[in-house]
């Protein structure tokens, strides 16, 4: 099984490293298609709206409230930049053949608020949504072109 990595890089950056045995394409259509997001966030997550460009927008409706934020930054297949509750998301997708290394930095802009999210479970939480988007991509035929 691949090993999920977080670390704490400064006062401000939480990482996490993952690598995933499927194509960066495969990957990176994991967190942008609006079809597959629920698969993996968990029952009864909706998409309400998921504009997949720099400037674009979205909005999850899950079991614990509503989630939305802002792309600020869409580099497919290989970066996402986005806004998500309290900090800034970058998501890089690293080609390795038939793996991707996702390194997902998330950024805050006090120390609190970093070290709050770690308290908060980082760690448990990447591991059991890597593991759903693993489940996930074992079921993408290997030519989609999502």
């Amino acid at each position: 099984m691949n090993e999920t990595r977080v670390t704490t890089p400064n006062e401000l950056d939480i990482r996490v490293v993952r690598v995933f045995d499927a194509p960066r394409a495969h990957v990176f259509s994991v967190w942008t298609d609006p079809q597959l997001i629920p698969e993996w966030w968990g029952e009864g997550t909706v998409v309400e709206e998921m504009d997949v460009r720099t400037g674009g927008s979205y909005r999850f409706r899950t079991a614990g409230g509503v989630v939305e934020g802002e792309f600020r930054e869409v580099d497919p297949p290989e970066r996402l930049v986005q806004t998500f509750m309290n900090h800034l998301q970058t998501l890089e997708f690293e080609d390795l053949g038939e793996q991707t290394k996702l390194t997902q930095t998330m950024h805050f802009e006090t120390t609190e608020q970093r070290d709050t999210t770690m308290q908060y479970g980082v760690e448990e939480g990447a591991k059991w949504g890597f593991a759903r988007i693993d489940a996930v991509l074992q079921r993408l035929p290997l030519d989609a072109s999502r």
